[in-house]
């Protein structure tokens, strides 16, 4: 894949965007909408007192529609950018939705990871004095809606276009745990790189995030790649090597050239629904984890008790396939050929 880059916008461009989504405030939207001013080409044509005319537009509004037209002449002239990202949320929301966006995404948390439970919209409204769940409802989707405009995106670009690219250097994806090293990245101003990107990603149209790890491949692009796997892993009857995983999703993946072993190995040992072992043969574990007790019990010849058992299957796995005991149990309990010797042992039938 080739790097990502900025693009300059040009005034036409600009002059076609919808007032409603352009990043105007919603006061200034609604005024706006009700004189019939569709776009902010038919804006720009209006003086400031034209718009001081307006019903419930004022001098507040006013600012907004030059703070507005401030940040458009710089996106022309190609300096319409931030200096990192925490001064883009401080440039386009307000406080209070600063706050809210800080906790929801744990911007500032250290210990925050993508795949960990958010702060609930209630958790957050006991941070604050007299206001309530649905306040904080109101006003994360407002600074959403405020992120997703067309000026924040314009203005979002360059930091965008830079993660984009530091991703696009690691194989086109990067994992929760890799992104540790990101924690000093200047471009953050402060905040940690886990949500961040995630916040990026829910905003923003370069990255995406799956499966505790982002990507800036096409969703279509993964789902098809995921999909193959799935199906031939479904297909097998027994662990299937990388090397042949590998292979099969090699034609979807030839644009990658030396980046797909990276990809796919990132894309298996994420998925919710493979597991691996440590020679990095994959299974889905409806098929496979009976077969690796099985191996196993045939290895030891002599019934096992199952936390014994627990601990061997653990060791040929990798950690995110490992499994408690009673995952293990349950699976002894449905295959037909091992069989009970006491409460708490197990081998295979003769």
């Amino acid at each position: 894949m080739d790097r990502f880059r900025t693009q300059k916008i040009i005034r036409q461009t600009i002059d076609n965007w919808p007032v409603a989504r352009s990043g105007l405030s919603p006061r200034v939207v609604h005024c706006l909408e009700e004189a019939d001013v569709k776009n902010i080409g038919q804006l720009r044509r209006w003086d400031d007192q034209q718009l001081l005319n307006l019903a419930n537009f004022g001098a507040t509004s006013l600012e907004n529609v030059r703070w507005f037209f401030n940040w458009t002449r710089r996106l022309e002239a190609g300096h319409g950018q931030v200096t990192n990202f925490r001064a883009l949320l401080r440039e386009f929301l307000n406080t209070q939705e600063v706050f809210v966006i800080e906790q929801r995404y744990g911007l500032t948390d250290p210990l925050f990871r993508p795949q960990m439970k958010r702060p609930t919209l209630q958790e957050i409204a006991r941070m604050r004095v007299r206001v309530t769940r649905e306040r904080v409802r109101q006003i994360e989707e407002s600074a959403i809606a405020t992120l997703r405009s067309r000026l924040a995106r314009a203005v979002a670009e360059t930091q965008e276009v830079y993660w984009a690219n530091q991703i696009l250097s690691g194989g086109c994806v990067v994992t929760s745990a890799e992104l540790g090293g990101w924690t000093d990245d200047p471009n953050l101003g402060g905040y940690q790189p886990w949500g961040s990107l995630l916040l990026v990603s829910e905003t923003l149209e370069r990255i995406a995030f799956r499966h505790d790890y982002f990507s800036v491949l096409p969703a279509p692009v993964l789902n098809q790649v995921e999909k193959q796997i799935l199906q031939l892993l479904h297909a097998s009857r027994e662990p299937v090597p990388f090397e042949k995983i590998l292979a099969s999703v090699s034609d979807e993946l030839s644009f990658l050239n030396g980046q797909r072993p990276r990809l796919v190995t990132v894309l298996l040992d994420h998925h919710p629904e493979i597991s691996g072992t440590v020679e990095r043969r994959y299974f889905l574990p409806m098929v496979g984890t009976p077969l690796v007790i099985a191996d196993i019990l045939r290895s030891r010849q002599e019934p096992v008790h199952f936390h014994e058992l627990t601990r061997l299957y653990n060791e040929r796995m990798q950690p995110h396939s490992r499994r408690g005991t009673g995952y293990i149990l349950r699976v002894l309990n449905l295959m037909p050929e091992a069989q009970r010797v006491t409460p708490a042992v197990y081998q295979l039938k003769d």
